[in-house]
């Protein structure tokens, strides 16, 4: 006998007959303990256990039907189990009180990867949601697509705040807004995102069984989306009770948290109401027995709450200590500590230093066109006007360290592509600037020369023209294979990564198009701007300091007051938008051009691409010495370099400590992950 593969009609039929006998309602969170899998992380295929994640019942409860709660914000730290609290909530809406529903994410790419790698493995492992979701591989017309969940009932759908056509369409009766910090202030200038799915709801205001939840992870303090929300809120925090006395205290990051400077950290807990001390092992029962207290409690304020990596059960301390540690002094470490690790915004300082300051530091050596010693990474960028172009050349170190080997302006015309093949006083300013960078080799301070690792290009203006020029002229690294020559795109907001994941856009030029010809890389800028102004601020030697710090910024005697006025042209300024506070980059009244800024951004941004932050001592080791660095000079490299937090002294193999702190640290998280599910 054949047998027929279930299709939309019969899914429809059932939950139809499911409607007349609807079950008796259970709580959301009693729901996903009895019928949600884990799609992912360390028990993914598992059936949910919402003793893992208590602190998430209360909120997920609050967006179920029997809740007089309309409205809630989760400002919160990466991997807590949040996300998987939205996928509970549908979940729960889908199975007993299917509505119309919309979940948002920043980017398609985000709701791309939701969709794939959380949502529809979720449905696919629960029997209560793959017999009432119509599947997506149904030719009918009621069946699922990519961005819609069909169900008798309603339907959800899964949209991007970066399309107001999304973000317009039909009334809804529960919204779902997941990491809002990424969202833009203004989509094409319709307004904010949030407040234009806030439209969605209108049509349920007067019933009042309306539900909206925005859960995020925070960016700038002052300009967070997740942060404004969560202080309009009652500011509800996760409690635990004092082993000792009882008392109920908060785990958060600061005094109370002790840990020793270098690996193993030993970190503990001291209570602040009796001096206990808490062990991380004593976290996890003492988490699993907590319980959300709101910590400004007024008269129409929503349910809002905060959690971090202390309370997580995921997250043991000593990897906390570690992070705190790693992150140092270094702006962009510190906003990614804070805002990854403590679920916290972090305040930017965008105040940069006076630029005749600035040239008061200047070095004498090394002389212009010359690598210094420690520049193990030596990358470029250039911003392309109108008539000519801007480059900065610059040299890294593994602390974070730049000089400036040099800086230039391309006069010349930036209407044609241009080729290492055409002179370079052909008048076209592209191949001027290739024969300056990427065909040039610079002095290093052993008697060798070196090429640069990467040329970056603002494709912002002549576009085309960029995308011609990166394409005719694209090397490939002669050991790794990999792009030489990057187009890139600034990219404004501060839940932007110092280099995303590139597009490929056409090319179309004297009428000819190559489709996908060009990859565009996006830079997001404004978060290496605040950092790259804190480095700015920093004192060395020069001003009386004992060293000179991590991401000191040295400057060469040959650099004039030009390059500094147009480094320092920008502020961070707060400015009211649509009736809310955000805070931007200006340029500053005084000056009128940038260019070199925007050049420090990019070679930045490149820095992040070749593995500034995550390149091991061991890789750095290699590279010293693939580069002619002497032995005897290799040390100094990492002075907190390694991974353990120790100095490396000459005498040691940097690689086998490395290795050692490596095996150690994966023993400590495989303790720690037995603990926590046993």
């Amino acid at each position: 006998m054949m047998q027929f593969r279930q299709n939309a009609f019969v899914v429809v039929a059932e939950a139809a007959l499911s409607v007349v006998t609807r079950p008796t309602q259970v709580a959301p969170s009693a729901w996903a303990s009895a019928n949600l899998v884990a799609p992912d992380g360390p028990r993914a295929g598992s059936a949910y256990d919402m003793t893992l994640t208590p602190y998430v019942a209360e909120p997920l409860d609050m967006l179920g039907p029997d809740s007089t709660v309309n409205e809630l914000a989760v400002m919160k730290g990466a991997q807590s189990g949040f996300t998987l609290m939205l996928i509970a909530a549908l979940g729960h809406m889908i199975d007993r009180a299917p509505c119309r529903a919309m979940l948002i994410q920043p980017t398609d790419s985000a709701l791309s990867k939701f969709n794939r790698e959380k949502l529809d493995p979720a449905i696919r492992a629960s029997d209560a949601l793959k017999k009432k979701v119509v599947p997506q591989t149904s030719r009918s017309s009621q069946g699922s697509t990519t961005y819609s969940k069909r169900y008798v009932g309603g339907s959800l759908t899964l949209a991007i705040a970066t399309s107001a056509a999304d973000l317009r369409s039909d009334t809804i009766k529960i919204l779902l807004r997941d990491e809002i910090d990424q969202y833009p202030d203004d989509l094409d200038g319709q307004g904010d995102p949030l407040e234009i799915s806030d439209g969605r709801q209108i049509a349920f205001l007067a019933s009042g069984d309306w539900k909206k939840a925005d859960v995020s992870t925070p960016t700038i303090k002052g300009g967070s989306k997740i942060e404004r929300r969560y202080l309009q809120g009652d500011q509800r925090r996760w409690h635990v009770r004092c082993p000792s006395c009882g008392e109920e205290l908060i785990f958060e990051f600061g005094p109370n948290f002790h840990f020793e400077p270098a690996f193993p950290y030993k970190a503990y807990y001291v209570a602040p109401c009796c001096g206990a001390i808490v062990e991380n092992h004593q976290k996890i029962d003492l988490v699993r027995a907590g319980r959300w207290i709101a910590t400004a409690p007024r008269p129409g304020a929503f349910p809002s709450y905060h959690f971090d990596a202390l309370s997580s059960p995921f997250v043991p301390w000593d990897e906390v200590a570690k992070a705190a540690i790693a992150a140092g002094d270094d702006p962009a470490r510190l906003k990614t500590f804070l805002n990854l690790w403590l679920g916290l915004p972090f305040e930017m300082r965008g105040d940069a230093p006076d630029h005749v300051r600035l040239m008061e530091r200047r070095e004498d050596a090394p002389p212009r066109g010359h690598v210094p010693a420690k520049g193990l990474l030596l990358v470029a960028a250039a911003d392309v006007q109108m008539r000519g172009i801007w480059v900065e050349v610059l040299a890294i170190a593994p602390d974070r360290q730049t000089w400036p080997v040099d800086a230039f302006y391309c006069d010349g015309s930036t209407e044609a592509p241009g080729s290492l093949s055409d002179p370079p006083d052909s008048g076209n300013a592209f191949s001027q600037m290739l024969h300056k960078t990427i065909g040039r080799e610079f002095p290093d301070a052993w008697g060798g020369t070196r090429r640069i690792d990467a040329l970056a290009i603002d494709s912002g203006y002549r576009s085309h023209v960029v995308y011609a020029t990166v394409r005719s002229n694209q090397r490939q690294h002669a050991n790794t294979g990999e792009d030489v020559i990057f187009a890139v795109d600034g990219r404004e907001g501060w839940g932007k990564p110092p280099i995303g994941t590139p597009s490929l856009v056409d090319i179309d030029l004297a009428g000819r198009k190559v489709k996908k010809g060009c990859k565009i890389w996006p830079v997001g800028t404004w978060s290496l701007k605040g950092a790259f102004y804190a480095d700015l601020r920093k004192d060395g030697l020069r001003a009386g300091a004992e060293v000179d710090p991590d991401g000191y910024c040295h400057f060469g005697t040959w650099l004039d007051e030009t390059y500094f006025r147009q480094l320092t042209a920008e502020y961070l300024a707060e400015e009211t938008y649509r009736g809310r506070a955000r805070k931007v980059w200006k340029l500053r009244a005084s000056e009128r051009d940038n260019h070199f800024l925007d050049c420090r951004v990019y070679n930045l941004a490149l820095a992040e691409h070749l593995g500034l932050s995550s390149i091991t001592p061991a890789e750095w080791a290699a590279l010293a010495k693939e580069r002619g660095m002497p032995a005897s000079e290799r040390p100094d490299l990492f002075r907190r370099a390694l991974a353990n937090g120790t100095p490396a002294p000459a005498a040691v193999d940097i690689e086998d400590i490395e290795r050692e702190a490596r095996d150690e640290n994966l023993e400590r998280m495989a303790k720690a992950n037995a603990a926590l599910f046993r």
